[in-house]
Parts: structure tokens; C-alpha cells; sequence
């Protein structure tokens, strides 16, 4: 949403909070009213399982089963990458991203790429499951309010996806991810940061060390912004090896950012996950 001057923190920002995501307006507001009225003709359901929920029900709509599925981290974790620990693993010295450099500063997870998680991010990517997408952004939100009590962001970010990969699909869930955090955060939030500005080959068909040239100078950064100095929370559905995630923060540390956090509904377990 180019607003045709920078936009920052201490200024215009406030002032702009009610135009950001215009682009997607009418359908929050399409989406919002049938909501309402979906409500008013059936008892509210989990928006994974379909099991019924007591009425009125607040968001996110997911029945407690559900809810303890996705928070697999529950053990020690590594603060860089958010990769589960063993525990003769020292928290300085995680196996998975020690001799990784990453232009991020820490990563806040919900739980392991397995399971029932597993397959609700498959099931993310799916336009019709919209719903599912938005109560996920409410539970990771929970989750960021835990790990970031004493360093709240100035603004969410979601990772974007290729023009033609967003038109194939529909929409970009990242996007939907960071509207409910904001909601529920009560931070702003924009989908026109950073764009990515060509077509790169699905990570999950590349070996580990090809990943991160797959994606180098892949995203560009957009000027209206005024980032100087900002802690961002750069948002999206699953990391694995960190390479998507980390050329996105390099591009927003090099147009300002102090800091950048990472938040993921999914941390990939494994390499043989076929994503990013």
C-alpha cells in the first residue's frame, strides 16, 4: 500500500494505521460479516477439528485439544532458530544453526513441523481454510506476547510470495497470519514492506546449500517506509533451514532495522520437510 511519502514510527504512522492493509478492506469487512452471521445460525466450531466450541467463543476458535497439538516446544529451545534441544545441548551451542549466519536476532516458534501442526500448515496454503490461518495467527500471537514481554515490535511483517505465485494461490498466508496478530497484539501491521521481486525455485527441491542463493537479492524493500531503527517481526508459516527468513531480515536490516524478529507457526524438524 504505497502511501507516497515514508511512513515512521513517531510521525504519520498512527495517523495511517486505518489505510494500512487497504488493499484487503473490503474483504476483512466481506469476511467479518458473514462471520457474524454464521454465528448467529451455528454454534461456533474449532477451525481445525470442526468440534464444537461453548458460545460466545473469542478468538482464536480452536477447541483446547487442538491448541496443546500446535505447542509441541514445550522443552529447551534454541533462541536463535527456535530448533528443540536435547539435553546435552548447551543453549549457545544449538547443532542446527551454529555455523549459520543469520541477519535475524531470534526466532519464537509454536511447535515442530509434525502431526496435527504439520498438517494444519499444509492445509494454510489452501484458500478455502482461511479460517484456520487466522485463529493460527492468534495462537502465535500468545506465543509472541510470551517471548517478547519486555520488547514489543513497532511493526509485523509477513514474508511476501512471488506476484504469480499470490495470484495462482489466491492469496499469500503470511499476509492473513500478521493481520490477526496485529489484531490481537495491537501492533501495526503492513503486507508491502518488502516484496519479492522475481520467481526462485521451491526450496524444499534444493539441497540445504543451494537454498540461500535460490533466494539472494530476492526481496526488495519498499521506500515509503521508514524503518530506522525499528524492532520488525518478520512473520511466516514454517522455517527449516532459516535461508527465506534470512535474506528477507538482511533486506530490512539494510534499509534500517535495528532488529529483527522471527515468528513461525512451524519449526521443520528435518530436512526431508519440503519447505522453506
Amino acid at each position: 500500500m504505497r502511501m507516497g511519502q515514508a511512513m515512521t514510527i513517531g510521525g504519520a504512522w498512527p495517523q495511517r494505521l486505518d489505510v494500512l492493509g487497504s488493499r484487503n478492506g473490503i474483504r476483512r469487512y466481506v469476511r467479518r460479516c458473514w462471520t457474524l452471521g454464521a454465528d448467529l445460525l451455528l454454534p461456533p466450531a474449532c477451525n481445525s477439528c470442526g468440534a464444537e466450541l461453548p458460545s460466545p467463543a473469542d478468538p482464536p476458535l480452536l477447541c483446547e485439544r487442538c491448541r496443546e497439538a500446535f505447542r509441541t516446544l514445550s522443552g529447551p529451545v534454541c533462541p536463535r532458530c527456535a530448533a528443540p534441544l536435547g539435553p546435552e545441548v548447551v543453549e549457545d551451542d544449538c547443532p542446527r544453526c551454529r555455523d549459520r549466519r543469520y541477519h535475524f536476532q531470534a526466532v519464537l516458534a509454536l511447535g515442530i513441523y509434525q502431526g496435527l501442526l504439520r498438517e494444519a500448515v499444509i492445509r494454510m496454503k489452501q484458500r478455502v481454510h482461511e479460517a484456520l490461518t487466522l485463529s493460527m495467527g492468534y495462537l502465535l500471537a500468545d506465543r509472541v506476547r510470551e517471548g517478547l514481554a519486555d520488547a514489543a515490535p513497532d511493526l509485523l511483517v509477513p514474508v511476501p510470495s512471488y506476484w504469480l505465485k499470490r495470484l495462482w494461490r489466491g492469496f499469500n498466508g503470511p499476509d492473513l497470519l500478521v493481520e490477526a496478530m496485529g489484531r490481537r497484539l495491537g501492533v501495526p501491521w503492513a503486507d508491502d514492506v518488502i516484496a519479492c521481486r522475481r520467481r526462485t525455485q521451491k526450496q524444499g527441491t534444493l539441497m540445504p546449500s543451494e537454498r540461500a542463493a535460490n533466494v539472494r537479492d530476492a526481496f526488495a524493500f519498499n521506500p515509503d517506509y521508514d524503518i530506522l531503527g525499528t524492532h520488525l517481526l518478520l512473520v511466516d508459516d514454517i522455517l527449516t533451514t532459516g535461508s527465506t527468513a534470512s535474506e528477507a531480515a538482511r533486506t530490512l536490516r539494510r534499509a534500517g532495522a535495528a532488529r529483527v524478529t522471527v515468528a513461525i507457526v512451524a519449526r521443520g524438524a528435518g530436512l526431508a520437510h519440503r519447505q522453506a
